[in-house]
């Protein structure tokens, strides 16, 4: 589902363009896969939810969403532009890599599959490099950067599927 400003959600559509201020919303058992510009897939897995912030710097070709609830998954392979994603308690922006970014119960859930993903909030800033994930509480506090174990990176694969 999709809404702009306050209006009604209505169905996405393929081939359906989103401009800032959209509101995503999937449901439980689905999944919407957005093909953006620069060769940017982003997956949005279910009951997640995401604010479009748009076009950040037109300079460095940012694009900018806020994760509300749920998981986004992300594939870059373009070579120019970067994506930059906000929850309640983080911002983790990067370039030309694959990651992804959950929000639940008030912690934020940062993984790198491929390159790597700087990760700041209140409580300061890390970086990922490949197979590396970090959490971040309500409060901006980090817990230590670690390799993250294949059970916790299967379930981000399940909740994003095969596009991720």
């Amino acid at each position: 589902m999709v809404s702009a400003g306050g209006s009604a959600p209505r169905a996405v559509q393929t081939g359906q363009a989103l401009a800032a201020a959209d509101t995503v919303r999937t449901q439980s058992q689905s999944r919407i896969t957005m093909a953006c510009a620069n060769n940017l897939k982003v997956v949005l897995g279910p009951d997640s939810v995401i604010t479009v912030e748009g076009l950040l710097a037109a300079e460095t070709q940012t694009f900018g969403l806020r994760l509300l609830d749920g998981i986004v998954g992300f594939i870059f392979k373009g070579s120019g532009g970067g994506v930059q994603v906000r929850t309640p308690s983080a911002v983790a922006a990067v370039r030309s890599t694959e990651w992804a970014m959950r929000w639940s119960n008030g912690v934020s859930e940062v993984f790198t599959r491929e390159g790597t993903v700087a990760v700041s909030a209140d409580g300061g800033s890390v970086r990922l490099g490949p197979g590396d994930g970090v959490d971040v509480s309500d409060s901006g506090e980090f817990k230590p950067v670690v390799q993250w174990r294949p059970p916790r990176i299967a379930r981000f694969g399940e909740l994003l599927g095969a596009d991720w």
